[in-house]
C-alpha cells in the first residue's frame, strides 16, 4: 500500500470516528432537551441561566471532552506514524544512495584494475556478482565484507594447496586439468568466467585473477589470505 492510500485511510478512519461522536453528542444532547423539558423553558442568555443549562448537561459536555482528547490522542499518534515513516523513508533513501556511490566506485576500481591485466577482459567478470558476494547487505547500509566472502578466499586457497599437495606427492594425484576445473568453478561463485586453455596459458589467466582479487581485497577488506603470495608449486 502506498504513503499517500495509507494517508487517506487514516483520515477517512478520523472522519468516521468523528461522525460517530458527532451524531452520538447530538443524539445525547436532543434526549437531555426532551427528558427535562428543556424545550419549554423561555430564551435566557444570563449568566444563571446559562450556568443552569451546563449543569444540566454537563455529561454531554464530558461526552464532548472525551471526544475531543481521544481525536487529540489520534492525530498524535498519526503524526508519530508519518513522521517515523518520513524518516524511515528517508534512511532508505540514504542507504540507497550509498549503496549506488559505493557501488559505482567498486565497479570503477575492478575495471580500471582489469584494464592493468592482460589476460582477463570486463566482459568475463560479473563486477555486480562479486559486489553482491562481498557486501550482501549494501542496500541496507551495511557495508561490512560478508563472512561468506572470506570462505570463498580461503576456498581458493584450499584449491591451490591441494594442488600443491598432490604435485609434491609421489602417487602423481595432480592433474592441471582437474586444479583447471576447481578452480574455474571456485572463481564463477563471485561471477567470474575463465575458460579451460593450455596449462601455460592458464597459469598467466590464474595469476592475474589471483592479483586482481588481491587489489580488490586490499582496498575493501581485511583479514583476507593475499592469495598472490601463496605458493604454487605447479606454475
Amino acid at each position: 500500500m502506498s504513503k499517500d492510500n495509507e494517508m487517506k485511510y487514516f483520515i477517512f478512519f478520523i472522519a468516521i470516528i468523528s461522525f460517530v461522536f458527532i451524531f452520538v453528542l447530538f443524539f445525547s444532547l436532543t434526549s437531555t432537551i426532551i427528558s427535562q423539558d428543556m424545550y419549554k423553558l423561555d430564551l435566557c442568555i444570563q449568566s444563571k441561566c446559562i450556568d443552569n443549562f451546563s449543569e444540566k448537561i454537563k455529561g454531554v459536555i464530558a461526552l464532548a471532552q472525551a471526544f475531543g482528547w481521544f481525536i487529540a490522542l489520534i492525530a498524535a499518534i498519526g503524526g508519530v506514524i508519518v513522521a517515523l515513516r518520513t524518516y524511515r523513508s528517508g534512511v532508505d533513501n540514504s542507504n540507497i544512495t550509498n549503496h549506488i556511490a559505493h557501488f559505482s566506485m567498486f565497479r570503477d576500481f575492478v575495471n580500471t584494475e582489469i584494464a592493468k591485466r592482460k589476460k582477463i577482459y570486463p566482459d568475463t567478470i560479473d563486477v555486480y556478482a562479486w559486489y553482491n558476494v562481498i557486501f550482501p547487505r549494501s542496500k541496507k547500509g551495511d557495508l561490512n565484507y560478508s563472512a561468506e566472502y572470506l570462505i570463498f578466499l580461503n576456498g581458493i586457497k584450499s584449491v591451490i594447496e591441494e594442488a600443491n599437495y598432490n604435485i609434491s606427492s609421489l602417487n602423481g594425484n595432480y592433474k592441471y586439468q582437474t586444479h583447471q576445473r576447481k578452480i574455474i568453478d571456485a572463481t564463477s561463485k563471485i561471477g567470474m568466467k575463465i575458460n579451460n586453455g593450455p596449462k601455460n596459458l592458464f597459469v598467466e589467466i590464474e595469476c592475474e585473477v589471483l592479483g586482481l582479487i588481491d587489489s580488490v581485497n586490499r582496498t575493501f577488506i581485511d583479514g583476507y589470505p593475499v592469495l598472490c603470495m601463496l605458493e604454487r608449486k605447479y606454475i
